[in-house]
């Protein structure tokens, strides 16, 4: 949903991942071979600088995520523009176990969270990480959207090659808990001025998830934004959105090391 973009900033990127993955992959290695070592200074000043060198990479590819407009909320109107990595599943930001990220300078007193979906353009790029991108059609949360004055908002992001849904969550807190973080292993938590407070987490459960959205959009619990629409322009029902019967997988994608599965 943004524009390409330039040269600079891929270079920007590719330099950062290149350095970042580099000095993991040193830091690592010192690590193991540290117990043969224990004593030596020299081996734990070099560790020390590697891990340096690679927060230093992690803090600057945090701050380089272009702020994506990605979807808005029905109750309070306010446009959201994520912090993400739309270039491909080798950035940090998908990393499942570890993500790099930032949280949007605002967020609504009425936002709960953002889920999402991936239809994957075989081959994925090659990550030293697990990648967890979600299933191969866009979805909903039945237990969520069917609490008091809950809405949920669905659009769509290139990330790369491969076409995501963001799937965004708005209203009251429920009494339920609710779902992870697109890619992630938890959700923020925040109290109802919108301040954070931590985080949370759940199953995820493909079970749980209702993949048939013509029923949610025919009530209005569910809106949509056309694709490539930056203006974020919300809309209602079933008619004309894309998003209505979209086949893939409904299991979890894995990707680790470049391989893909489902489960």
């Amino acid at each position: 949903m943004s524009g390409p973009l330039d040269a600079g900033r891929l270079a920007e990127r590719a330099e950062l991942l290149d350095l970042g993955n580099r000095w993991k992959e040193y830091a690592e290695r010192l690590d193991d071979d540290s117990g043969a070592d224990s004593g030596s200074e020299a081996t734990a000043r070099s560790l020390a600088e590697a891990r340096e060198r690679r927060n230093e990479a992690t803090h600057r590819y945090r701050e380089w995520l272009p702020e994506i407009p990605l979807t808005r909320d029905p109750h309070t109107g306010a446009a959201l523009h994520w912090p993400m990595d739309p270039v491909d599943l080798d950035g940090w930001f998908w990393n499942y176990e570890s993500p790099v990220r930032r949280r949007p300078a605002s967020l609504p007193p009425t936002w709960l969270t953002l889920t999402g979906a991936m239809r994957l353009s075989p081959p994925v790029t090659y990550a030293p990480f697990m990648c967890q991108p979600g299933p191969g059609a866009p979805y909903v949360v039945p237990r969520i959207l069917e609490s008091a004055d809950v809405r949920a908002v669905i659009s769509q992001v290139m990330v790369g090659r491969h076409t995501g849904w963001a799937i965004a969550y708005f209203g009251p807190r429920p009494g339920v808990s609710l779902e992870n973080m697109w890619g992630t292993q938890q959700y923020d938590v925040y109290d109802g001025a919108g301040e954070w407070k931590g985080w949370a987490d759940t199953i995820p459960w493909p079970a749980d998830w209702d993949f048939d959205l013509r029923p949610w959009l025919a009530s209005g619990r569910l809106l949509w934004i056309a694709p490539g629409d930056t203006a974020l322009a919300l809309r209602e029902g079933p008619d004309s959105c894309p998003y209505v019967g979209v086949e893939g997988p409904h299991d979890l994608a894995y990707i680790r090391k470049g391989v893909l599965e489902y489960h």
